[in-house]
Order: C-alpha cells, then sequence, then structure tokens
C-alpha cells in the first residue's frame, strides 16, 4: 500500500518560495550594511594623496544575486565612477548565487596599496569579519 499526497502542491511550493524570498531580503540587507560600512571605512580611511579623485570615486560595492547586480553604490560621476562599476559588472558575472564585491576600479589601486597604503584593506578585513558575523544570527 502506497501513499497517496491529497494536499495543494501549488501552496506547499509557495512557501518554500516565500521562504527562499525572506533569506534572500535579510541577507540583502546584511550585505548592504556591511558594504555600506565597508565602503565609508574605505573611503574616510584611505590614507593616500587622491589627487585626481579618480580612485576614491572608483571605491564603491555590489551586491551580486544569481550573477546579476541586485544594488550598488558608487558615488561621484568621475572616470573613477565609471571604472569602479565596470570593474564589479565583470566579477558580477564570475559569481554564482549571492556575493558581496568591494572595489577600488582604478588599475593603480592595487599599485598604491602594495606601497604600504590602505585604499581597501582595512575595508576588506572589517568586511570579512562582519559578515561572517552577522549571517550567522540569520539562523
Amino acid at each position: 500500500m502506497g501513499l497517496t499526497f491529497k494536499g495543494d502542491a501549488t501552496a506547499i511550493n509557495k512557501r518554500f518560495l516565500d521562504a527562499q524570498k525572506e533569506i534572500e531580503d535579510k541577507a540583502l540587507r546584511i550585505l548592504r550594511y556591511c558594504a555600506e560600512s565597508a565602503i565609508n571605512e574605505a573611503r574616510t580611511a584611505g590614507s593616500y594623496r587622491d589627487v585626481t579623485g579618480n580612485l576614491r570615486a572608483s571605491v564603491g560595492y555590489a551586491i551580486i544575486l544569481n550573477g546579476r547586480i541586485a544594488e550598488e553604490n558608487f558615488s561621484g560621476a568621475s572616470e573613477g565612477v565609471s571604472k569602479g562599476k565596470s570593474l564589479a559588472q565583470t566579477l558580477a558575472s564570475q559569481q554564482p548565487a549571492i556575493a558581496l564585491v568591494v572595489v577600488a576600479g582604478m588599475k593603480y589601486a592595487s599599485q598604491v596599496e602594495s606601497r604600504g597604503v590602505n585604499v581597501l584593506t582595512s575595508a576588506e578585513q572589517m568586511a570579512k569579519t562582519m559578515v561572517p558575523n552577522l549571517l550567522k544570527q540569520l539562523k
């Protein structure tokens, strides 16, 4: 004798989809908070002299959901902003499900960092600590 399901499969599926959406929304909220904190850290604690304004303007973030940018924050209208957005878009296409990407889009950002000057290091360390701690609270 086998079991026969007599419930509403559509209602069950909807409950699973609603639960998935709720988890995604909470994760996005956490990532947004961490990202805003990280870029504020990078923009204010950057210990370099930004002559053109492009390097600091290229600092921003993108929250990626299923390979597409769900949210981003880049401020200004300089070359740095377009470089930062372009780098974030490239990285987004390489991410599988959900990710936070904090970038400094100017090509010379790594050279500045290699001289012992803080561009993104403190922001990265902050995000690496904050994200796991806050995501644990989702459980």
